[in-house]
């Protein structure tokens, strides 16, 4: 079937530019040459994390949102989302983690930081010499960044931070941890300050933590006992945390959406070459009725997530994309990962539980991406009050 075309109907427009497809490109030429052929090896000590983050610096591939008067790009989130889509479709994702998806973590520098202090830590961000993570989760808070105990308290020309903090991704190598403390007793966001914390600090305890997938992830606790901080690593101003953390917390649930998209299109195609190949009574998997309705509703809600985040490309470009968006994107795209994940795994069988099969690290480290950046139930409620 052929569909006709009115002469003067406009050209269809593509949700990428051509910058960020050479991006694109860029990266996935990287993943390909210095991670998916070394990942299985891959050790997880600060040594080998740092120099292949000096090699994705060399590449030109992280910090990315750097105003180009501080020696960045100055590009838009979009290329985090496309950071984050392209390592998800890899088979080393599943293992090694989000690695350069904290790159994320840059916008809070460039949007809360003094130029003094841009200037210090962009070129090292840059050059991948400073492995950036973001501390905000605690035990007690995660969803809940109101119930954050950990506290900063101010002592002349410095802060003294305390506390301790949970689940941090790259938290046990580290060089800039951003680090959200109580300034103030009250339970309310203008309490709660955003700090630069320099992974160098004397007083800063790490423990790195063991998690259902990525097992290269580094992963950690952080404790901070008496941890001086300059006042000048302050971002935001006090009681600025908040206005930071939202637009952080809107793309960061774009990027994760684009992660579980990424994983849904490779565990897809992965399923896709075993229903083809495996032999069961006779004939191929994939000849039976009941895997081929599988594939194909599999294939449908790939589509539709993959069209949602594109639109969303499309108004984050033209500067009209909400928080309620990127909480619904979060909230169907990572349920519709999970569903593909979960079909996917059931049509390997049991070469699907084995840990060596790419498609069992797919699903173990699938599941986290509805607990990521906010749980599905907490992106429902912030849609629902958004209403």
């Amino acid at each position: 079937m052929t569909i006709d075309v009115h002469p003067d109907a406009p050209a269809y427009q593509p949700a990428f530019t051509e910058d960020e497809d050479a991006f694109r490109e860029l990266l996935r030429d990287f993943l390909d040459r210095e991670v998916e052929p070394v990942y299985a090896t891959l050790a997880t000590d600060s040594e080998t994390r740092h120099a292949l983050f000096r090699k994705a610096g060399d590449a030109g591939l992280l910090g990315t949102t750097v105003p180009e008067e501080y020696g960045g790009m100055g590009a838009t989130p979009i290329f985090n989302m496309i950071i984050s889509h392209e390592l998800a479709k890899s088979h080393a994702y599943g293992t090694v983690g989000s690695l350069f998806c904290t790159d994320l973590a840059t916008g809070l520098l460039v949007d809360g930081g003094t130029p003094e202090l841009i200037n210090e830590w962009a070129p090292k961000i840059i050059a991948g010499e400073a492995i950036q993570c973001m501390a905000a989760t605690e035990a007690d808070a995660g969803s809940d960044v109101l119930a954050i105990r950990t506290t900063a308290k101010r002592d002349g020309d410095n802060y003294v931070l305390s506390g301790a903090k949970t689940f941090i991704t790259n938290g046990d190598v580290a060089d800039i941890i951003y680090v959200v403390a109580r300034t103030a007793p009250e339970r309310r966001g203008r309490s709660l300050s955003m700090f630069l914390v320099d992974g160098a600090s004397a007083g800063i305890t790490r423990r790195k933590l063991r998690t259902m997938g990525f097992p290269l992830g580094n992963t950690a606790e952080l404790y901070f006992d008496d941890v001086v901080v300059p006042a000048g690593h302050l971002l935001g101003g006090e009681g600025g945390a908040m206005r930071l953390l939202m637009g952080a917390l809107a793309y960061d649930r774009l990027q994760i959406s684009a992660r579980a998209l990424g994983q849904a299109e490779l565990a897809f195609q992965l399923t896709l070459e075993h229903v083809r190949q495996r032999q069961m009574f006779g004939q191929t998997l994939g000849d039976y009725q009941v895997t081929q309705f599988a594939m194909a509703e599999m294939k449908t809600e790939i589509e539709v997530g993959r069209t949602m985040l594109e639109d969303i490309v499309r108004k984050v470009r033209s500067g009209i994309s909400s928080e309620q968006q990127a909480a619904m994107a979060k909230l169907w795209v990572c349920e519709m990962s999970g569903r593909v994940l979960d079909r996917c795994m059931q049509l390997f069988g049991g070469m699907g539980f084995m840990d060596e099969s790419p498609i069992s690290r797919i699903y173990t480290s699938n599941r986290v991406l509805r607990v990521y950046g906010g749980t599905s139930e907490t992106m429902k409620q912030a849609i629902a009050r958004a209403l």
